[in-house]
């Protein structure tokens, strides 16, 4: 396992608030990471990364110079993991195909980027190499209908408005399906995504996900507990006001063991 005491770690971003409050966030989180270099712009990231060989790079995607994704392209095989920072939710596809190991959006809260963390000193922990990450995706755009597994790190692309939000599937609370849109239903994030709900059932890990009405499909980690009302029953979520009926045929899933 990979050392987590001696983890390195750039930060580039134009403009000096953001990048110090992206700073305190990450050792208020992380209070062991070493922030090796800050960096004003594209060119001078580059130049540190390469210099310094650290272990994450935290790029904004808009920079003088050379911008995120022109710095993370000219890292291809490097062992140096990078998370976009950024104020535009627009690159999100471009910034995944530049190995991007997350992307977050400013302003940056505290529990999104406590979740990046997390991910990232479990893959630093395992020692996942970046590039054979890379392999893995690129064979899973191949195949017919690439599994949607909590574990494989997989991401949504979720109409929230006018924008696109990435979320990650193990963040999802809730599906809950209306005609060929379905609703995704998160801590940070509510919208839709063009999946019916039979389509994401066959994609989805029955170990985590499981239906509790016709339209509705729950992630059981995010269950907090189960409410009879005479003979209905419905789900608490975690954080969230709103309860979920149990359909009458999905009460065997909540019987007492």
């Amino acid at each position: 396992m990979s050392d987590l005491q001696d983890i390195r770690a750039i930060l580039a971003d134009d403009e000096p608030f953001m990048r110090a409050a992206l700073r305190e966030r990450l050792l208020q989180l992380w209070p062991e990471l070493q922030i090796a270099r800050e960096c004003e712009d594209g060119i001078s990231a580059l130049q540190a990364i390469q210099t310094l060989k650290p272990q994450l790079a935290f790029l904004d995607i808009r920079m003088p110079g050379l911008n995120g994704l022109q710095v993370a392209q000219a890292l291809q095989g490097s062992a140096t993991r990078v998370v976009f920072v950024t104020a535009f939710d627009a690159y999100a596809v471009e910034a995944f195909e530049a190995q991007a190991q997350d992307y977050v959006l400013k302003p940056v809260e505290l529990p999104r980027l406590a979740r990046t963390v997390a991910r990232l000193r479990q893959s630093l922990a395992e020692q996942a190499a970046p590039q054979q990450l890379m392999q893995v995706l690129r064979s899973l755009q191949h195949a017919p209908v690439p599994a949607l597994r909590a574990e494989a790190g997989d991401w949504l692309q979720v109409a929230v408005g006018s924008q696109v939000r990435l979320v990650h599937v193990d963040d999802v609370q809730f599906f809950e399906s209306d005609s060929k849109y379905t609703r995704v239903v998160a801590e940070d994030c509510d919208g839709l995504i063009r999946l019916s709900l039979k389509e994401l059932l066959e994609r989805l890990d029955p170990r985590l996900f499981f239906q509790t009405h016709r339209s509705v499909v729950v992630n059981r980690r995010h269950v907090r507990g189960v409410h009879r009302r005479g003979d209905a029953l419905e789900l608490e979520i975690k954080g969230r006001e709103e309860r979920l009926k149990v359909s009458s045929q999905h009460h065997h899933l909540f019987r007492a063991q």
